[in-house]
C-alpha cells in the first residue's frame, strides 16, 4: 500500500473516531444539562446509527478488499461469519474467533472463486 493514501485512510478513521466520542460526551452533557429522561434522544439514536456505519466501513474496506481487488474467498466468508456473529450479538471475543475459524476452515479445504 502506498503511503499517502494509507494516511489519508488512517487520519480519516482517527477523525471520525474523535469527532464521534467529541459529540457523545457533548450530547451526554447537554442532555444532563436540559434535564431530558434516560430514554434514547434524537441525537443518541444517530449516534449509535453513526457508529455502526463506521464500524461496517472499516470492516469493508479492510475484509473485503486486498488493495484495490477482491479478497480471497477465506477472508470475505471469515469476516462475513465474523459480522453476523456480532448483529446477533455474541461476544466480540466470540465474533472473532468464529470468523477466523470460518476462515481458517474455507482456506483449509482450498475453496476458490
Amino acid at each position: 500500500m502506498e503511503t499517502v493514501p494509507f494516511l489519508l485512510a488512517l487520519a480519516g478513521l482517527a477523525g471520525g473516531t474523535y469527532l464521534m466520542r467529541l459529540l457523545g460526551v457533548r450530547l451526554g452533557a447537554r442532555a444532563r444539562a436540559g434535564g431530558e429522561s434516560t430514554e434514547a434522544s434524537g441525537g443518541r439514536l444517530w449516534m449509535d446509527r453513526a457508529v455502526v456505519v463506521l464500524v461496517l466501513a472499516v470492516a469493508v474496506t479492510g475484509g473485503f478488499f486486498e488493495g484495490q481487488e477482491v479478497a480471497d474467498p477465506g477472508r470475505v466468508l471469515g469476516v462475513s461469519a465474523g459480522m453476523v456473529a456480532g448483529v446477533l450479538r455474541v461476544p466480540m471475543l466470540l465474533c472473532v474467533l468464529i470468523g477466523m475459524a470460518v476462515c481458517a476452515g474455507v482456506r483449509a479445504t482450498g475453496f476458490g472463486w
